[in-house]
Formats: structure tokens, C-alpha cells, sequence
């Protein structure tokens, strides 16, 4: 299913997606694997991260109109250098979770405000889940969730979720009971919002790479596992949604890294393949994407053998609209 075609191809048709390299300008951030990139109007908030020796705490922006990075001069809370974390927005905050560095497993809540570059340690009562990385979260309905992981004995499977907005300054955990039964522990998956529903793809328990998919109805709270053909793994991937398709970039299949766009058309539930001109990143996992301005933006990684530090940018042109398209159910068409 390989859907890159080399810098010496012809020049791509206007309605094809395109990779490039990107070059950037300002203070960027260093060679990093496992650090959380995230959208908020048009910059994107890079955290955290690991060049396989230090951990980091900074955050860096990058502007998407005019390329240029930024390292913010943040104040308030201490925010240990961390990776493997998670960094959910919400409005103009940041919610960053767990992570860990080394052998130290996390499991505070910081919230970062992106307009006055304010860190806050939350004030969390009440029942709080364990420490862990690997992890995903999503915010649906007021609240931020939280699936899976790993606490560095073992993968986890639990659901927490907590409001994201809080009268007195304290914050609540409170674990989440679900029906139809939870899909298999598991950390480097990605968990991806579709509407009121999650699609749980791929990750691995530390022993196996998994290639399963399930559904998290977040207004029902019951599991959905679907059986998609080919059953492809991947594990410290990445998965955004444009339209009813969601963009699987890059990861591990378990036996090598790979450099693949996968596309799961969600209302069929199959896997389609699409021409992709450009030059495309070398195989990697552990790098961070995001959606912005009908282009996917991809940052660092891990190849096995080394830590990148680039940008690569992949036009989706008239894949662009495809967020334009009427509502849909998943798997409606299957």
C-alpha cells in the first residue's frame, strides 16, 4: 500500500496531495521523538519530547502564515521536562497530562493559558488515574478524556475523563464505566474524535503491535470493536481526521517504521490509497502532526536509529474540502 511517490516523479496534478520539506525560520526546536504538537488558531504548540538522552520542558510555536518559530517565555508552575504525554487544547489552554522522563512515570495535570503564557499545576481532588505515558486524550462535551497507556509495568485500558472548567480552581477526576467491552491494553495508539464517537486505532501492549480497531459512542459509553480487511498495524503513529477519512501517518508495523499515508474512509470502513507527490519524510515513528489550513503538518520522530528534527508539510488540496462534507455515521456505508 505504498502511496509516496519520489521527488523525481512528474509535476504533481492541482487536485494531488503533495509532501515538501519545509524550511523554516526563528529560534526551532531541537531534534525531539515523542513530544505533542498541537493547533490553536494558526500556530501550533510544540511540547515536551525526548532527543533519547534529555527531556524537554520548553514550548516552541510556529506560526504557519509566515514559517516562523518561537521558543515561549512561559511563567507561573514548574513543568517537569516530560515525554510521551499528551497536550489536549481546549479554547486557548493547553491541558498536558502524564508523560514521564527515564525511569518517572507522571501523573499531574498542567494547563497551560497560550495567551499569557501562564503554566498552572491543576489542584486535583478526589480519586486521580495512575501514573502513565503513552497515553491518548481527546476533549468532547466540557470534558478532557483520557484511554490507555502504560505505567511501565504494564498497558492500561481505563477511561478517565475531567471538566475542563473548574469555579473554584479544582479540578475532578472521575474514572468512566463503558459497556461492550474495552478494547485490549495498550499505549502509542491514537484515539481520534469523529462527531459524539472515538476511533481507538492500533498501539501495542509492549509485546504485540496491534492493528484492531474500535468505537467509543461518548453519549452511549459503549464500545464498538470493528473488523476492517486488511487488519494493518500500527504503534507510535499518528491519525487525524479530514473529513470522513482519517490520515494515518508514519509508525511502526511492527516490524520496520514506515513512511505510508493509510486512509480509512470511515463511513465504508476501508482502507483506500491515494497518489502522493512530493518528496515524503523517511520512515519514522514518534513525530507529532497536526491539521491546519487544508495542510498536515509533521515535526521530529524516530527512525530506529535516529532523532529528526525537520518539518514536513503535506498539501491536501482538494482533499481540503473534504471537512466541508455533510455529517456522516461511521461505518454507514459498510
Amino acid at each position: 500500500m505504498d502511496n509516496n511517490v519520489g521527488a523525481a516523479e512528474a509535476r504533481a496534478p492541482t487536485p494531488a496531495m503533495y509532501w515538501s520539506r519545509r524550511s523554516t525560520w526563528g529560534e526551532s526546536p531541537p531534534k525531539m521523538r515523542s513530544q505533542s504538537m498541537t493547533a490553536i488558531g494558526s500556530s501550533l504548540y510544540v511540547f515536551g519530547g525526548w532527543n533519547n538522552s534529555v527531556c524537554f520542558n520548553d514550548v516552541y510555536v510556529l506560526d504557519t502564515e509566515t514559517m516562523f518559530w518561537s521558543r515561549m517565555q512561559t511563567t507561573g508552575d514548574s513543568v517537569p521536562p516530560c515525554r510521551a504525554h499528551t497536550a489536549t487544547a481546549v479554547g486557548s489552554r493547553l491541558f498536558v497530562f502524564g508523560g514521564g522522563d527515564g525511569t518517572q512515570y507522571f501523573s499531574d495535570l498542567y494547563i497551560l493559558n497560550v495567551r499569557s503564557c501562564v503554566w498552572t499545576r491543576a489542584k486535583v481532588s478526589g480519586k486521580t488515574p495512575s501514573p502513565r505515558r503513552t497515553h491518548t486524550c481527546f476533549y468532547y462535551g466540557g470534558y478532557v478524556y483520557l484511554f490507555g497507556g502504560g505505567d511501565g509495568h504494564r498497558a492500561l485500558n481505563d477511561l478517565w475523563r475531567v471538566r475542563a472548567d473548574s469555579s473554584d480552581d479544582t479540578y475532578e477526576w472521575e474514572e468512566v464505566e463503558t459497556m461492550g467491552g474495552r478494547p485490549f491494553p495498550r499505549g502509542y495508539h491514537t484515539s481520534t474524535l469523529v462527531g459524539n464517537q472515538v476511533v481507538v486505532f492500533g498501539g501495542s501492549d509492549g509485546q504485540e503491535c496491534f492493528g484492531d480497531t474500535s468505537l467509543l459512542n461518548l453519549d452511549t459509553m459503549e464500545w464498538t470493536h470493528v473488523a476492517i480487511d486488511p487488519p494493518l498495524t500500527r504503534l507510535a503513529h499518528t491519525a487525524t481526521l479530514v473529513g470522513m477519512y482519517l490520515f494515518v501517518i508514519c509508525g511502526h508495523d511492527g516490524s520496520d517504521y514506515a513512511n505510508q499515508v493509510l486512509m480509512l474512509k470511515l463511513d465504508t470502513l476501508k482502507w483506500e490509497t491515494r497518489m502522493i507527490y512530493g518528496t515524503p519524510p523517511v520512515p519514522r515513528g514518534y513525530h507529532a502532526c497536526a491539521l491546519h489550513d487544508g495542510r498536515v503538518f509533521l515535526h521530529g520522530g524516530y527512525n530506529g536509529q535516529q532523532v529528526f528534527d525537520d518539518l514536513y508539510i503535506l498539501e491536501l488540496s482538494s482533499y481540503s474540502y473534504l471537512p466541508q462534507v455533510p455529517e456522516f455515521v461511521i461505518g454507514c456505508h459498510r
